[in-house]
C-alpha cells in the first residue's frame, strides 16, 4: 500500500462530516449534550430546558427544541434521531417510514444500564472513544468508594405519595453502592412501589431520601416526609434531599448521587 493512498484515506476520514443528531427524549437529550459536539446537535426535546428535570438545562438552552412531532424533525434532516422506549408510536412510525435512522434509548434500571446507555449514545453520535473514556472514569469512581461498610443504616426513597424504589432499580442500586440498606426491599418491593405511612413507622428507617420535582412548592403528596403521623410515632429520620434533575434520568450525575449518599451515611455514623 503506497504512502499516497494512506494519506488520501486519512484525508477522506478527516473530511467526513459530523453526524447530525436530533433527540425527542429527555434522557437522550442529556447524553447527547454530554457526548456530541455542539455543531452536531440539531434539536432537543422541549423538556431539555426544564430546570427540574434536565441536568444540563442551562447548556440545553443554547439549542432549539422540538415537541416530538415528526414534521419538526423532518425539516431538520438529521442523520440520526434518538427516541425513548415510550416515545409517540405514530411519530416513530412516520420517521421510520421516510427512511430516517432511529435509535431507541431504553430506560436504565441499573447502574450497568446507565453505562450501556452512555456507550450507545456515544456510538450513535460518532464518539465511541469519548464514551469509553467516560465509562472508565465512572467505574473507577465506584471502585474508589469506601470498601468498609460495617455500618449500614436503613433508608427509604420516599417520593410523592410514598413512591419508592427497590433493589432492582437505579436508585435502589445507588443506595446499595452508598452503603445503605433499603427499606423498600424489607417491605417486599423489588423495583418500584409505594411505602405506606404504616410501613415507614414499622420499619423506622434512619433516613428518608426525597427528590421532589418542584422544591419549595410541596403538595400534600410531596410532603410525606413531614407527615404528622411520623412525628407522632417518634420518628426523626434524617431527610436527604436530592435534586430531581439528578434522579429523573441516569448519567454521570448518578455517580454524584452515590457519593452524596455515602457522605450522608458517614455523617450519620459519626453523630
Amino acid at each position: 500500500m503506497s504512502l499516497l493512498f494512506i494519506l488520501s484515506a486519512r484525508n477522506v476520514a478527516a473530511e467526513t462530516p459530523p453526524i447530525k443528531v436530533a433527540s425527542i427524549n429527555l434522557c437522550a437529550d442529556q447524553l447527547v449534550l454530554l457526548l456530541a459536539d455542539k455543531e452536531q446537535i440539531r434539536s432537543l426535546s422541549t423538556l431539555s430546558h426544564d430546570e427540574a428535570g434536565s441536568f444540563y438545562f442551562e447548556k440545553a438552552r443554547s439549542f432549539p427544541t422540538n415537541d416530538g412531532h415528526a414534521e419538526e424533525i423532518l425539516t431538520l434532516q438529521p442523520d440520526v434521531v434518538i427516541v425513548g422506549q415510550y416515545s409517540n408510536k405514530h411519530t416513530v412510525a412516520l420517521l421510520k417510514e421516510v427512511g430516517l435512522t432511529l435509535q431507541t434509548l431504553p430506560i436504565a434500571n441499573s447502574i450497568e444500564a446507565v453505562l450501556d446507555n452512555i456507550l450507545n449514545v456515544a456510538k450513535w453520535v460518532g464518539h465511541r472513544q469519548r464514551g469509553e473514556a467516560l465509562i472508565a472514569t465512572l467505574r473507577n469512581r465506584l471502585l474508589a468508594l469506601e470498601s468498609s461498610q460495617e455500618s449500614r443504616p436503613l433508608a427509604a426513597v420516599y417520593d410523592p405519595n410514598g413512591y419508592t424504589s427497590g433493589g432492582q432499580s437505579v436508585r435502589g442500586q445507588i443506595m446499595e453502592y452508598a452503603g445503605w440498606r433499603n427499606a423498600a426491599s424489607l417491605a417486599g418491593i423489588e423495583s418500584y412501589g409505594k411505602l405506606t405511612l404504616e410501613a415507614i413507622i414499622k420499619l423506622q428507617p434512619d433516613a428518608l431520601i426525597e427528590s421532589p420535582y418542584s422544591p419549595g412548592t410541596y403538595s400534600r403528596a410531596q410532603a410525606m416526609s413531614q407527615h404528622p403521623a411520623l412525628l407522632a410515632a417518634g420518628l426523626d429520620p434524617q431527610i436527604i434531599h436530592i435534586p430531581s434533575r439528578m434522579t429523573v434520568c441516569g448519567g454521570p450525575w448518578t455517580f454524584d448521587v452515590i457519593e452524596l449518599l455515602q457522605a450522608e451515611r458517614l455523617k450519620l455514623a459519626s453523630e
